[in-house]
């Protein structure tokens, strides 16, 4: 027999390493993974750095406001009244194709972006040092909007002579970010530009330009916090959500991890059988434990070999004093018809003919009493086979002294 191709111990460690990175992989597919590109101090409702807007949601929440921080389909969520909030995109962060889709949405308040930080090493969602973005950033998108107009900052205090939300007047950080623009009528303005300013046409888009009214660390000064809460209002329906789009800053929900439905009902329940079945096919696959068990003998060749297979199978099916029965019978009868035994003998009447001439012959077997014998035996399918087969010796040993003579059987054995 030629050698495996591989040894036992080869063979295993494939198969090991095979399980392994089956199992590797399955960890990875399961584990919630970070969502990629965000900045957990930048301008975000889950940032809670200086420049982030988790204080505005959070005092919009407190007034029994609802609010949605937005993963996915930002527009879907704002229903018939509801205001969506872009704070502070950039071209980094989203494309123009992806952000144009979200200012169809009917009402729209544009944040411009102003500022950027790093983050703190030794205090988490805090900023270390903070500065002023490019003004070609807030630029980039204004012009999604309003083409044509500018972006300015003025390092003066402005005098707001324009404010129709109520007079609450802003108090921002210098420099000032303002938009000069015709296309832009304002809300809140002063003579050196617009703070806040309406695109009516068939959609409603308020531009604010200055994040410092509503980011964390300007909503608490002065009149900020009440400003913000303005805008809001005229910009969204009696009991519409204020739905703060994440997705431009990178926060995209997660997909649902097809695992996890593995251990729900009633998936579990499939999941159980799976690894019954498995449990059960490795226990069937180990290696055994002792010694191999003795195969079992092949069957013999030849006559012989044929004759004693037979006598198994007809001992193992019980038909032992159904066959030396019939074989006694059919022995006697064909001996007969060897001895020309008289016609219309049979039963009783053959056997004595047979005995006397047997006694003729000096047979030294009986053959009335091997018949008186095999009738006598009882109807079991188990049982001693010993006198089955003396029946079948003696049976036999008489038909050879009959018809060949008992010296010649006697030299025959």
């Amino acid at each position: 027999m030629s050698e495996p191709v591989f040894s036992p111990r080869l063979l295993i460690g494939w198969i090991g390493a095979a399980v392994a990175t089956f199992a590797l992989s399955l960890y990875f597919m399961g584990r919630p993974g970070e969502p990629g590109g965000t900045d957990s101090v930048g301008p975000s409702t889950y940032s809670r750095s200086a420049i982030g807007y988790a204080g505005v949601a959070d005092v919009l929440q407190h007034l029994g406001v609802p609010i949605a921080k937005s993963r996915d389909n930002s527009a879907d969520k704002l229903g018939k009244d509801g205001v969506l909030v872009l704070a502070e995109p950039r071209p980094t962060a989203t494309s123009e194709p992806a952000l144009r889709a979200l200012l169809d949405a009917r009402a729209v308040l544009l944040v411009l972006p102003k500022w950027t930080g790093r983050a703190s090493e030794k205090n988490p969602g805090w900023l270390a040092t903070a500065e002023e973005r490019p003004t070609s950033q807030a630029q980039w998108v204004l012009n999604l909007v309003a083409g044509g107009g500018e972006v300015v900052r003025e390092t003066q205090p402005p005098v707001w002579n324009v404010n129709l939300l109520a007079g609450h007047q802003p108090q921002l950080e210098k420099p000032v970010q303002l938009i000069r623009s015709s296309a832009l009528r304002p809300i809140v303005g002063s003579p050196a530009g617009i703070l806040v300013g309406e695109l009516n046409q068939r959609r409603t888009v308020w531009v604010l330009a200055d994040p410092d009214v509503i980011a964390n660390h300007g909503i608490a000064r002065g009149d900020n916090a009440a400003l913000a809460l303005a805008i809001i209002n005229r910009l969204r329906g009696r009991k519409g959500p204020v739905v703060f789009d994440e997705t431009i800053h990178g926060f995209v929900a997660q997909p649902a991890n097809p695992l996890a439905l593995l251990f729900e009902f009633p998936f579990v329940v499939a999941t159980l059988q799976v690894v019954a079945a498995l449990a059960l096919l490795l226990w069937a696959t180990v290696a055994r434990f002792g010694a191999p068990q003795s195969a079992p003998p092949p069957l013999s060749a030849g006559r012989q070999g044929l004759l004693q297979n037979v006598a198994q199978l007809i001992t193992f099916a019980g038909h032992g004093q159904v066959m030396v029965r019939r074989y006694v019978q059919e022995t006697v009868r064909e001996t007969a018809r060897q001895l020309h035994a008289p016609r219309g003998l049979s039963g009783q009447g053959l056997a004595a003919w047979l005995t006397r001439v047997g006694q003729a012959r000096g047979v030294t077997v009986d053959c009335a009493a091997v018949i008186g014998e095999v009738e006598q035996l009882p109807d079991r399918r188990r049982g001693d086979l010993a006198p089955l087969v003396r029946i079948a010796r003696d049976i036999h040993r008489w038909r050879r002294e009959i018809v060949d003579g008992r010296s010649r059987h006697s030299r025959g054995h």
